[in-house]
């Protein structure tokens, strides 16, 4: 518990905490969550900010995916405070807009069948809060007012198992628009396993090519880079990079050297609103246009630097 005494409940969590015995004059803790420990630090005077309290979900969510920062499950953790919490909140690459959290409780759906229109155990294995938290849901009341929207566009098929405790749905199935929309949304990248990567195609870069490519696949992605594809000859590449960044889950963009290609192919897929990961070499960054650089960049020194980081952020922020 450091010299502090840590509280009862997680500020992020709200679970039973253990205190964590040290000599700093800090409040630091443990917990367990699905069987592994996060350790966590706090200034002495640490309360949660407005923002933070509204939105720990968020926190939460990345948590019960194993997408908080792996820092947190080491002894040598960083010390949060809500500047750290409302920067890690706003940068999750999450579902955000309601579109963006229908489909994904849709494609989750989708996943639990055991064939194609079987009723569905859901939640399954889990508490309903937790589930909801998984889903990135404030509560589970705010999940089932998605499920109740899903049944009205008439994408599943359920049970109204409303009571006095509050809405529910029980008996869920996908029906047949409902498997069609799965496979939209497969389509359009959404809950794809593409990953597109904007980058210089000099041969100077070529080493750099081979290590994002190294880190995407072994974070069990698909690369794909416009010049590696064979395309029709009557498809321009401009028409080729914009069909294949529409059917990438994210993209990766480098900006060492500075193309303008990448600037363009970064900024299109912000457009889409799919997660876009920013390096750069740390010798080129100070070059990088106002445009851009304030966004967080993976800056590496060594190619194993940047395999390393690149897979971390890959593994903590890509859904």
């Amino acid at each position: 518990m450091g010299m502090m005494p840590a509280p009862s409940s997680c500020f992020i969590t709200g679970l039973k905490t253990e205190n964590y015995p040290s000599s700093w004059d800090i409040i630091e803790y443990i917990i367990d969550v699905k069987q592994k420990r996060l350790m966590f630090k706090f200034d002495s005077y640490h309360q949660n900010s407005e923002f933070v309290e509204k939105n720990k979900y968020i926190l939460q969510g990345l948590i019960l995916n194993e997408k908080f920062p792996p820092e947190f499950y080491k002894v040598d953790a960083p010390i949060l405070d809500n500047q750290k919490l409302e920067t890690m909140i706003n940068e999750a690459i999450i579902p955000r807009t309601p579109k963006e959290r229908i489909d994904n409780l849709l494609i989750y759906l989708y996943s639990l069948q055991e064939f194609e229109g079987s009723i569905i155990k859901f939640p399954n294995n889990e508490s309903k809060n937790e589930l909801a938290k998984r889903l990135y849901y404030r509560n589970y009341n705010e999940m089932v007012f998605y499920l109740f929207t899903l049944l009205n566009e008439g994408y599943i098929k359920g049970i109204d198992a409303s009571s006095k405790d509050g809405a529910d749905i029980i008996s869920i199935q996908l029906t047949y628009y409902g498997l069609a929309k799965v496979i939209e949304l497969n389509e359009s990248g959404e809950n794809s396993e593409r990953c597109f990567v904007a980058m210089s195609f000099s041969e100077e870069v070529k080493s750099i090519r081979e290590s994002i490519k190294k880190a995407i696949t072994e974070t069990g992605y698909k690369p794909i880079l416009i010049d590696e594809i064979h395309f029709d000859s009557d498809v321009t590449i401009n028409d080729a990079l914009i069909a294949e960044i529409k059917k990438s889950k994210f993209v990766v963009a480098d900006f060492t050297q500075h193309k303008h290609g990448v600037y363009f192919e970064a900024g299109f897929a912000l457009g889409l609103k799919k997660p876009v990961l920013y390096l750069c070499q740390k010798d080129d960054f100070d070059k990088s246009h106002f445009d851009t650089n304030h966004y967080p960049h993976i800056i590496y020194s060594s190619l194993n630097e940047l395999v390393e980081k690149l897979k971390i952020k890959i593994e903590a922020w890509i859904n």
